[in-house]
């Protein structure tokens, strides 16, 4: 029996959650065969190309992109078209208005358009077409029951198209490794919703707690953010506890350097930074939100408010300083992804679904 055809479609490669995400799932898949276009293949900076394995890839060749994929898909008769990211999403939408050979899926990897300094603008013209899109799909994937909930309340979805696939990661037995060193780490694209500037109002506060530590900010910076950040770390005289780095292309290089993980986004579509930190048996404290909530362990109050800098503050301290109680967070918080996020798990959830909507 002939494996199921899924194109994949992306935007870019660059080295994004989404993006290491789906690199992760495909390499994975024994049930399906898996093709991937996307328009830019992002050869100048961080892509996932290289981790792709031996899957093809089509890229954008001319300017007219929605003609090629069109031409793609009929070429190899795909039985399920995959897009990911809202424009993949609209060039594929529109495609199945005038093609019914394939079964268009569509994963929704955040909440588009409602995060702090997102252009408001821009996603309302989006939404109006997106939601159409979302509708006349042949089903939804949502990475969180946060990212469900949304299109359901918000979005007037149908529960019925949704279904919930938390991502996955490989998980890799590790040695238990206790640097000692007080160091923070906090690690994700440099934009103002991701809780930077309260993690260092938190390191304001461990710096007036006479706290000897190291707070290491690692990241792309996209608009230019860290200038803001900069200033910042003047401005509250932590110059000689913060220091700053370009994103990590290899992410165990950044985890191998930190005692603790410090995440105090205000939005997230999944979190897999976070997943990352607890696979690479980093103790992490984040904000108590959906998704984070969804698959953090919250047994020692690691899930905090992330406006309650003085506990988050408190709770820093003591994983630092109390070696026993940091591995207790540590193992509780791996046990929990070891169980339930594992990257094999996640495959096998998005074969099945495959299967199950091609012979339904």
């Amino acid at each position: 029996m002939n494996k199921p055809k899924i194109l994949y479609v992306l935007p870019t490669l660059k080295k994004d959650g989404a993006e290491v995400q789906i690199s992760n799932l495909i390499k994975n898949f024994d049930s399906v065969d898996t093709d991937l276009f996307t328009f830019d293949l992002y050869k100048n900076g961080d892509s996932i190309e290289e981790s792709l394995g031996g899957i093809k890839v089509y890229s954008k060749k001319r300017t007219v992109s929605i003609i090629e994929i069109y031409k793609i898909i009929q070429a190899n008769n795909y039985d399920i078209v995959h897009s990911h990211l809202p424009k993949a999403d609209l060039y594929v939408g529109f495609i199945k208005l005038f093609s019914r050979s394939f079964m268009h899926i569509i994963s929704v990897h955040a909440q588009y358009g409602t995060r702090t300094e997102e252009s408001k603008i821009k996603y309302l013209f989006f939404n109006i077409f997106w939601k159409i899109i979302l509708n006349r799909s042949d089903g939804v994937i949502a990475i969180s029951e946060k990212i469900k909930k949304w299109l359901v309340h918000d979005k007037n979805i149908s529960s019925k198209k949704i279904t919930t696939i938390h991502y996955g990661i490989e998980i890799t037995k590790r040695a238990k490794v206790t640097l000692n060193n007080s160091t923070i780490g906090m690690a994700a694209r440099m934009l103002p919703w991701k809780g930077w500037e309260r993690v260092l109002k938190v390191a304001s506060v461990l710096k007036k707690q006479n706290l000897d530590f190291k707070l290491i900010f690692a990241g792309s910076d996209d608009i230019n953010y860290k200038k803001t950040l900069i200033a910042k770390v003047k401005k509250q005289g932590l110059e000689n506890h913060v220091s700053f780095h370009n994103h990590f292309e290899n992410i165990e290089d950044f985890f191998s350097k930190i005692d603790l993980f410090m995440f105090l986004s205000e939005s997230e579509g999944f979190g897999l930074i976070v997943l990352e930190a607890i696979e690479n048996n980093t103790p992490v404290i984040c904000s108590n939100i959906e998704p984070l909530s969804e698959f953090v362990d919250n047994s020692y109050n690691t899930l905090v408010n992330p406006k309650n800098f003085n506990d988050i503050a408190n709770l820093t301290t003591k994983i630092l300083v109390d070696s026993i109680f940091k591995n207790k967070v540590q193992a509780k918080q791996k046990q929990k992804i070891i169980k339930e996020f594992s990257i094999g798990k996640a495959s096998y959830s998005y074969e099945n679904y495959y299967i199950k909507l091609l012979n339904n």
